[in-house]
């Protein structure tokens, strides 16, 4: 495996972990939904002995011989994990994987490649990878990877569940109430936040009143957890694990 750790750059206003076609409520994902592993490769030898080696170890699996089946077919089902072989006719791994970027799909992704280097890897991690895994590899290296995979996948379904409960209440704020939160979620201190905005302390202790109302909370810390979660990447986000 190459390991590589690729910071993100943050956004204003991130886009959900997954588009409305496959979110967790779309799927009627449970608590007890069992979360699928999806392998797009053009090698049928590779797709066979992916099936029985998932079968073996109880994982529910899917195998698609293209990009372009697959994105026809995968909507709607449980993945938590995709394999993508990097090179193969037609649309390619690293192109798939753009795709799915583009279409706000952020489920797990592992490239799969007989010929890795370190390019290869930052550009795969670049565009939201979390792991290059280089062929010919080891069923207990493939199989870390997935249920790593699988449990990033449940963390970020719960940050997805709790950043839709908090977006109608930060949407419920004014605009000079969301100056104070952003001037809050910075660390400034009262007196300066005041100064910046050129009001009162007073009509300060006001609007942070509101705020804590509105946000239904009693602590700043939450507010700042709530506000970095709502403007940040998903990609950048994404626990480690």
């Amino acid at each position: 495996m190459l390991k590589l750790a690729i910071a993100m750059p943050g956004t204003p206003h991130a886009p959900a972990l997954w588009s409305s076609a496959f979110a967790p409520e779309t799927i009627h994902m449970t608590a007890a939904t069992k979360l699928s592993v999806c392998l797009v490769d053009d090698d049928p030898n590779i797709r066979d002995f992916f099936k029985v080696l998932m079968k073996s170890s109880g994982i529910t699996a899917l195998a698609f011989a293209s990009a372009e089946e697959f994105l026809a077919n995968f909507e709607g089902k449980p993945i938590g994990c995709i394999l993508l072989d990097v090179r193969m006719p037609g649309l390619g791994g690293l192109e798939l994987l753009q795709t799915l970027r583009q279409r706000h799909v952020f489920i797990p992704i592992v490239m799969l490649t007989a010929h890795a280097d370190v390019r290869l890897a930052v550009q795969a991690m670049r565009l939201g990878a979390m792991d290059v895994l280089e062929k010919p590899f080891r069923e207990e290296d493939l199989l870390a990877l997935v249920r790593q995979a699988f449990a990033r996948y449940e963390k970020l379904r719960d940050v997805q569940s709790e950043i839709q409960a908090i977006a109608p209440r930060i949407a419920s704020l004014t605009p000079r109430e969301l100056e104070v939160l952003d001037q809050m979620v910075a660390g400034k201190k009262n007196r300066q936040i005041a100064e910046d905005l050129g009001i009162s302390t007073k009509t300060l202790d006001i609007h942070r009143a509101n705020i804590m109302r509105k946000m239904q909370t009693k602590t700043v810390a939450d507010l700042v957890r709530w506000r970095l979660m709502e403007r940040a990447d998903p990609l950048a986000v994404q626990p480690q694990g």
